[in-house]
């Protein structure tokens, strides 16, 4: 009888094969997101020092577990039970890096460079690892096959055949599955344009140095039963209980400790980790990434993941020093769960629209560090702050830069914050750091956004276009319903299916590039977009006029306010956001999309700056 068997492999003893791996339909729906890429991306990030360790002296990097059930009648073919999320978005990675060697060999080889064959070449090195090919290096079948049951089984054929989306699939995985992606894409790109070589590096550590634990069982009930072991049995060590027993050592060898105080110390402790797990989500708080970020907002060090235990050892902790230490992860641990678990109801700062973009329209949990040495601040000061954190965020998040770069800017804010004793003078410099900072963004927005084409591959979502609509009707009208209506959609003023003769674009292929420009978008509830259909501009008007979002109603009409103080930020907002002779347009077309989309940029520069009245 076959054996279980459990091997560590890197990504090429997994991948470099004619395996294939089939997900079950009893397997659950694909949840990665992009934030899911991102962590994975700075972990790489972190363990190569941005991509330039040896990777000879690197010891690798635990992607985690996956489970197979081995087939007696086809050798190659393994079913999947655990895993499916790593794999899945291991070939994705893979795929993108064959799109994105080619995209560059083409370019390369436009602009008469000589190393296209070079970035052609290094395809060959994983051509197997998303995909199976024959002899004559054609495809014959996908890396992971998805059976017929599961809902975004098309939008992942799509991407790994054709390198892009074509599925008409619509459903949250399909959607997952995209926007996964499209962050692999961009990440990717930025290493590349960071330089150039260091994507070759990726690829290297990518496929020598990140592990899997590889564990193949010979049936479905020993597998279930090693699922039910890895995932369920028993109390798991957290990642920090080493950390804990070290000090927890030094605490009770220091001279005239009492058991009051170890008692006090280990209490501290399990109860710091309880406040990291009740954060009435599925995902609890990953306790390295609170420490790493407690450092940070605390001592302004940056330290790696990986260096956390390191840290504490090499600073030599005395017990006062321990004591207090468990006392301060404490507390602190229990305002930031507060605000992982409601952004507009916590221990923070409640109610207020800014807490809500940071870390729910955001999702910007590396902006945690800079409130710590607010969190005993009057509502006034942290209400100034979160402003000047939203603006900057805001800025980063916009220009497309990747949001570790925030991790990367915060040490030395926080340093300069911490030299201030009074505290007018620490919210003061912690203002004027970030608007230092939020400028160089800025000035990479005003250059990209207005000609951005900020549609998916199939064009059908625009997901950085949808979060800045929904950012300036927030941040400039306060509008609840942007916090709490699940409904809102995004509009395309110009229809997707419109007929290309109506317009003056050279041809339907500019058209479509043009749909997800900013100027052709706008926010709508679910409600009036589905009446809207895909009318012309003129059809449209009333349909506008009943919206509740003022960036959609300045559409059709000139916005007015019964509030006095409030008439400079209308007349602003009118200035902006209104259509000249809107009456005598029938078709949305080219000019009208343009001039839009640069007042919007404009409008987004001014918010960005503090430059609205």
């Amino acid at each position: 009888m076959a054996e279980i068997t459990s091997l560590m492999k890197d990504i090429k003893g997994i991948l470099d094969n004619k395996n294939q791996f089939v997900i079950p339909d009893f397997q659950r729906s694909f949840v990665w997101t992009a934030e899911n890429v991102d962590t994975l991306f700075f972990d790489f990030e972190e363990d190569t020092n941005k991509y330039t360790d040896n990777l000879d002296t690197l010891p690798g990097y635990l992607l985690g577990n996956i489970v197979l059930i081995s087939n007696e009648h086809n050798p190659t073919r393994f079913d999947v039970i655990d895993g499916q999320q790593r794999l899945t978005t291991l070939t994705l990675i893979f795929c993108a890096l064959n799109k994105l060697f080619m995209d560059i060999a083409e370019e390369t080889r436009q602009n008469l460079g000589a190393n296209a064959d070079m970035w052609i070449g290094h395809t060959f090195s994983f051509k197997e690892y998303f995909r199976i090919l024959d002899n004559n290096l054609q495809f014959v079948d996908y890396k992971i096959l998805h059976t017929q049951d599961l809902e975004f089984k098309e939008t992942y054929k799509s991407i790994i055949k054709q390198g892009a989306l074509v599925s008409d699939e619509d459903n949250t995985s399909a959607n997952n599955l995209e926007a996964v992606y499209e962050s692999i894409l961009q990440h990717l790109k930025s290493i590349y344009d960071n330089e150039p070589q260091k994507l070759l590096y990726f690829l290297q550590y990518l496929t020598t140095k990140v592990k899997l634990i590889e564990t193949t069982a010979p049936s479905i009930e020993r597998a279930f039963q090693l699922f039910e072991i890895l995932n369920y049995r028993g109390q798991s060590l957290e990642p920090l209980d080493l950390l804990k027993n070290y000090l927890l050592k030094n605490l009770t060898s220091a001279p005239s400790i009492t058991q009051n105080q170890i008692k006090d110390f280990s209490d501290s402790w399990s109860q710091f980790l309880k406040n990291l797990k009740d954060t009435g989500k599925s995902k609890v708080i990953e306790t390295s990434t609170f420490i790493k970020h407690f450092i940070i907002g605390t001592k302004a060090i940056n330290v790696k993941k990986k260096d956390l235990f390191e840290h504490f050892k090499k600073n030599e902790l005395v017990a006062n020093d321990i004591l207090q230490l468990s006392s301060d992860i404490n507390s602190i641990s229990k305002v930031y769960a507060s605000i992982n678990r409601d952004p507009l109801s916590n221990d923070f700062l409640s109610n207020d629209d800014g807490m809500y973009t940071l870390f729910a329209l955001f999702n910007t949990v590396q902006i945690h560090p800079l409130l710590m040495p607010f969190y005993n601040a009057s509502r006034v000061d942290k209400v100034q702050l979160v402003d000047a954190a939203v603006r900057y965020v805001a800025a980063v998040i916009f220009s497309y830069t990747q949001t570790n770069a925030i991790e990367a800017e915060l040490p030395e804010i926080i340093e300069k914050i911490l030299h201030e004793s009074d505290p007018a003078r620490r919210l003061e410099v912690a203002v004027t750091e970030l608007e230092l900072r939020t400028k160089p963004y800025v000035d990479l927005i005003r250059a990209l956004l207005p000609v951005k084409d900020f549609g998916s591959k199939n064009k059908k979502q625009a997901p950085k276009a949808f979060q800045i609509l929904k950012f300036i009707e927030l941040y400039l009208n306060q509008k609840d319903s942007i916090k709490t209506n699940k409904k809102i959609e995004l509009e395309h003023i110009m229809s997707q299916a419109a007929d290309n003769d109506d317009y003056s674009f050279d041809d339907e292929d500019t058209r479509k590039e043009y749909l997800n420009h900013l100027g052709n978008l706008t926010l709508l509830d679910k409600t009036l977009n589905a009446s809207v259909k895909n009318g012309n501009f003129a059809d449209k008007l009333d349909h506008y006029k009943a919206c509740e979002f003022v960036i959609t109603r300045a559409l059709a009409e000139e916005i007015d306010s019964p509030v006095q103080n409030q008439q400079p930020l209308i007349n602003f907002q009118n200035t902006y956001f209104t259509v000249e002779d809107r009456d005598q347009i029938t078709y949305w077309d080219k000019t009208q999309i343009d001039e839009r989309g640069q007042k919007l940029v404009e409008v987004l520069e001014k918010l960005l700056l503090k430059q609205v009245p």
